[in-house]
């Protein structure tokens, strides 16, 4: 965005009709090589990552769990484990849900309010320089004006979804144990809402970047159950029982076995 540009935009709804001119432009459709889409290939650095991850992970809580990491009661049925799971996800996704269409109102609302004040900002950031400047940084700073005052709302809103859902997860999480008489703290305050939301969401990233590579050479239909499969059970048998123990550690302070 230009110094004369950006002058011109007088309101905020013309700085916005302006910032979202570069979402605007047509994109080419995808391929399809046979009957899946032909740019998900595999991506075995995705597949390393997420092996990495998921090591580290499990060495850091073998360093606070002497037992076995994964392993819930003996008891506890594949109906059952698969009803507690149901019981914590249908919260999870509705509060979720609640948050981002809450989110998108309040990001327009702000963007409306934020328009004419980032098209000044921008303004003032491209601005002619000193005639001993090189042209080449004149033209770099007007690009890094543009670029911050284009991402600069989306950084912000994006970080603010973070912080809220983390505590979000954590509150519906202990929402679903409790109502399958799991051990629970009698409250949970933000902090400790905030570490299991924490543990739910740190515990599901190493599934969801191996799930979603593995199931990539299938057809369309097929990597979309398959998918769907893996991410319960991997949910079920991974962070299911990580859930479990922040939430017994939490019910009863210094337990470590």
């Amino acid at each position: 965005m230009t110094a004369s540009n950006a002058s011109q935009l007088t309101s905020p709804s013309d700085y916005i009709a302006h910032h979202l001119q570069n979402f605007s432009t047509p994109h080419e459709p995808m391929t399809v090589t046979g009957q899946h889409a032909g740019f998900f290939p595999w991506n075995f650095e995705a597949l390393i990552l997420a092996a990495v991850l998921f090591a580290v992970l499990v060495l850091c809580a073998a360093l606070t769990d002497r037992r076995a990491l994964f392993r819930l009661d003996r008891g506890m049925s594949f109906g059952r484990r698969l009803y507690v799971w149901w019981s914590c996800a249908w919260r999870q996704w509705l509060a979720n849900t609640l948050l981002f269409i809450a989110g998108l109102f309040a990001f327009h609302f702000l963007m409306a309010q934020a328009g004419l004040p980032l098209a000044h900002w921008t303004a003032e950031l491209s601005r002619p320089r000193p005639a001993g400047v090189s042209s080449t940084w004149l033209v770099a700073l007007d690009v890094l004006s543009g670029v911050v005052a284009n991402l600069l709302p989306v950084i912000v809103a994006l970080v603010l979804y973070a912080l809220l859902s983390l505590p979000l997860a954590g509150y519906m999480v202990r929402g679903g144990l409790v109502a399958h008489a799991m051990p629970a703290p009698a409250r949970l305050g933000l902090w400790h809402a905030t570490l299991l939301g924490w543990t739910t969401y740190v515990w599901s990233i190493p599934g969801s970047l191996a799930i979603a590579d593995v199931a990539a050479p299938l057809p369309h239909h097929v990597s979309t159950v398959c998918r769907a499969l893996l991410v319960v059970l991997w949910s079920m048998y991974i962070v299911l029982p990580r859930q479990l123990r922040r939430m017994t550690r939490l019910a009863t302070p210094g337990i470590r076995s």
